[in-house]
């Protein structure tokens, strides 16, 4: 066993490289009520009456790529109250929210972990999607139960029936969309996505003498049917998968990592020019994840993951609506295996279900009153959550409807702790349900959002919120604890509470040859465990002080399309030594104030060009061309964490870096 704690320390260190933030034995939306008063937008980036944004997935053509590749996820990361994370972190932190309070959907369906290659992109072809929305908070009683913010995304409709076809290939991967008229009420949409990234990429995927084997696929397929006005049937299916394999030379030891989701929906929409309308969805949704070591003493591997099958339904008429969500989970946490045998049965099963009333009205013409309530009963081996949540949202117009100011508050509970060895995102980490031991989490928090349009294109926005965090939920130990012969994960979880606050502001352009936005964030994220500052809060992990995103895009309606992203974020908190020494062969460490230092800002700027090749006048296609993207021009060192390393007898703590070059790439991109 102390060889596979060996081992086991070798595997934290190269897929968990920012681990010491943590410190020693650390480990770390229903839009169908919505009353929106606008016309369709060609703008890149939308914002709400309530704050809440829509992101134009054709942007994601001109903006900067990462390797070959538009990822919106990665680029939702721009906006405001959106946190930039470093390479080779994948989480998604909205408002200063955990990664686990956070959902990514498509068409109400949670996707659980969807990043690709440590985080540098996710599962989602941007070319398959019709848009991506930005909810930052729960506002409404149809919002699910999550304490943090939504990123959806809906595919293609029905009334865009014609045929068309979206190509890409790279050095990296391939991926390609067919948009299939079936008839003429609806529309097959086909997305598929290989990759080949070792043959190119191959010594950039080496770190610290360890060379990565990595691969990954996703597959896509809906179908929307609309056979009259008043009805329309989608049907979403998604498949993807990541493998990933090294080597530890001086441990002889092979590290194996296999990942990957699926998620299968079917919903009923119905509309009547009365304002009567409904909606009924059925889904299932699943992630899963294996980490393996094979060693000639043995083989040990710590699977885990994460199974629902979900009811959603919605009746409304004009100004009130009603709505029901049921929904069953099938979670296994990490668990570790020794040579195929089982040391315990962790798999958990729990009922959720939910029941939702929203009522709008305006009073007057400016102002715009919306009011709901959300009662749950959580139930999981017999132990039952009940709540009762509530919801308002106030929204004031001005006279010309170019401008308007929002307030929002609400009570949440989540029911579901996502936790694991990192908080980076990393498919390492697994899903708990609240029981007999963890009570659920909940929130109570206020939202201030004001928007104004100007002329020639100009939009500015503001926003400022306050979350008040309550049962929030840590691992608190490292990798090597799995192999200890009574390993139970809840002996290395901790409770405690905290709470969220700051302020953004963006400014943005939408009209004329030049494009984009500017965006400034300011956040802070506390919490406080009894076990680790019992007496005062300490700045979460994930915490980013200061923010600041600039994108662009030149039109100059030539063949020629150039662009440019910068960002200039504060560095994350850390755990930093004060001394540690090395005694019969042991390393003994001695951590100073948790989380009281901070890493260096993260800063990195990227280029990238569209040139369009010449299109025959009698050909079917319809553009096509060459994209050049360099990702981190700079050549910026950006930190992910501090570890300590030992190689050769000698041993020194230093920072973890990914990316610290300029990494180019280019594509061939068509349209037909």
């Amino acid at each position: 066993m102390k060889r596979f704690g060996t081992i086991l320390i070798t595997v934290l260190i190269h897929l968990c490289p920012a681990f010491a933030q943590h410190g020693t034995g650390e480990s770390n939306i229903v839009l169908d009520t919505v009353t929106v008063n606008a016309v369709k937008s060609t703008q890149s980036v939308v914002t709400m009456s309530d704050g809440n944004m829509e992101l134009n997935m054709e942007l994601m053509d001109a903006l900067p790529k990462i390797m070959g590749n538009s990822d919106p996820v990665s680029f939702s990361k721009l906006l405001p109250g959106v946190q930039t994370t470093a390479e080779g972190n994948g989480s998604l932190h909205i408002n200063g929210s955990d990664n686990g309070h956070n959902m990514i959907s498509v068409l109400d369906v949670p996707l659980y972990n969807v990043n690709h290659l440590l985080g540098l992109f996710s599962a989602f072809i941007p070319a398959h999607y019709s848009s991506m929305s930005l909810y930052r908070t729960p506002q409404w009683a149809g919002a699910p139960n999550r304490l943090g913010g939504e990123l959806q995304f809906r595919p293609h409709s029905a009334d865009d029936h014609k045929f068309s076809a979206d190509v890409m290939t790279g050095l990296m991967f391939s991926q390609g969309t067919l948009k299939i008229p079936t008839g003429k009420k609806s529309l097959l949409t086909v997305s598929l996505r290989d990759t080949y990234v070792n043959l190119l990429y191959g010594r950039w995927l080496t770190m610290d003498r360890l060379s990565l084997k990595y691969s990954f696929f996703d597959s896509n397929i809906s179908w929307s049917y609309k056979p009259n006005d008043r009805n329309t049937i989608l049907a979403d299916a998604y498949l993807g998968q990541d493998k990933a394999k090294f080597n530890e030379p001086g441990l002889l030891t092979d590290i194996s990592c296999k990942w990957g989701n699926d998620a299968e929906s079917v919903h009923w929409i119905h509309e009547r020019n009365n304002g009567f309308r409904m909606k009924q969805t059925l889904y299932r949704s699943s992630f899963s994840n294996n980490v393996g070591i094979s060693h000639e003493s043995g083989r040990l591997s710590a699977p885990s993951s994460v199974t629902d099958l979900g009811y959603k339904g919605l009746v409304g008429w004009k100004i009130v609506s009603l709505g029901a969500d049921v929904l069953y989970h099938d979670l296994i946490p990490q668990t570790p295996v020794v040579d195929g045998a089982y040391r315990t049965d962790s798999r958990k099963s729990a009922w959720e279900y939910s029941l939702y009333n929203d009522y709008s009205f305006f009073i007057g013409e400016s102002l715009n009153l919306k009011m709901g309530v959300r009662a749950n009963l959580f139930d999981c081996s017999g132990q039952r959550y009940h709540s009762v949540d509530p919801s308002f949202l106030a929204t004031y117009y001005g006279a010309d409807r170019r401008w308007n100011v929002s307030l929002s508050i609400a009570q949440r509970n989540q029911y579901l702790f996502q936790t694991g060895f990192s908080a980076m995102g990393l498919p390492t980490e697994f899903w708990l349900p609240a029981d007999e031991e963890n009570k659920p989490q909940f929130m109570r928090g206020v939202t201030l959002s004001a928007m104004r349009e100007f002329d020639a294109g100009y939009t500015l926005s503001a926003s400022a919120y306050y979350k008040k965090l309550y049962n929030q939920l840590e691992y608190y130990g490292s990798m090597i604890d799995v192999v200890a012969s009574d390993f139970k994960v809840q002996d290395h979880l901790i409770s405690g509470d905290g709470y969220n606050y700051g302020f953004d502001v963006m400014f943005s352009k939408d009209e004329g040859l030049l494009t984009g936005w500017i965006a400034y964030s300011y956040g802070r994220a506390l919490r406080r465990f009894d076990r680790i500052t019992p007496d005062r809060y300490y700045n979460a992990s994930h915490e980013r002080l200061h923010e600041l995103d600039a994108v662009a895009v030149l039109k100059t309606h030539k063949r020629w399309e150039p662009s440019a992203v910068l960002v200039y974020a504060g560095g994350t908190p850390f755990t930093a030594p004060e001394y540690f020494y090395m005694l019969d062969r042991k390393i003994f460490v001695k951590y100073g104030e948790f989380n009281g230092y901070r890493l260096k800002p993260y800063i990195r700027l990227d280029l990238s060009v569209n040139y369009d090749l010449k299109v025959a006048k009698d050909s079917r296609i319809r553009s096509h061309g060459i994209n050049l993207s360099i990702y981190n021009v700079l050549g910026r060192v950006n930190q992910l964490g501090y570890r300590l390393k030992v190689y050769q007898n000698n041993f020194y703590y230093h920072p973890v870096a990914f990316v610290t070059f300029p990494l180019p790439s280019l594509s061939y991109y068509c349209k037909f």
